[in-house]
């Protein structure tokens, strides 16, 4: 499948993932929308499809929060704000991966609770 093709399939995936991120609900919340979350977790998992780390940042309002994904088993996404306080989320897997059942949607739906867990670290 080229990677065209992944990507539409990623951002037919938006609304599903807005209703995860609304169900779970995740901590970011209450700094940003869940639009803000899903279109910063699509981009960054259309990055991580052509290489395996992607560095990047949220910027809400005076904070710029920096964030770095390693893409690679045992990975990792970190985060850090503009107070010098950063959070580290790791896992065993990847952090974006695609899934035998539900494809690239587990993925989003990792990726999205990695970068939620490295945004409290940072705020915590």
């Amino acid at each position: 499948m080229s990677t065209e093709v992944i990507e539409t399939n990623l951002e037919l995936m938006h609304l599903d993932l807005v209703t995860f991120i609304n169900d779970e609900p995740l901590d970011m919340l209450e700094e940003f929308t869940d639009e803000e979350i899903v279109t910063e977790v699509i981009s960054i998992a259309r990055r991580l499809l052509h290489r395996d780390f992607c560095n990047g940042h949220l910027k809400k309002g005076k904070i710029d929060y920096l964030y770095h994904v390693d893409n690679k088993q045992f990975g990792s996404v970190s985060m850090s704000n503009n107070d010098d306080s950063y959070g580290v989320s790791k896992t065993m897997y990847y952090p974006f991966y695609k899934d035998d059942e539900d494809g690239y949607f587990a993925g989003l739906c990792s990726l999205a609770q990695m970068i939620n867990e490295a945004w409290y670290l940072a705020n915590n």
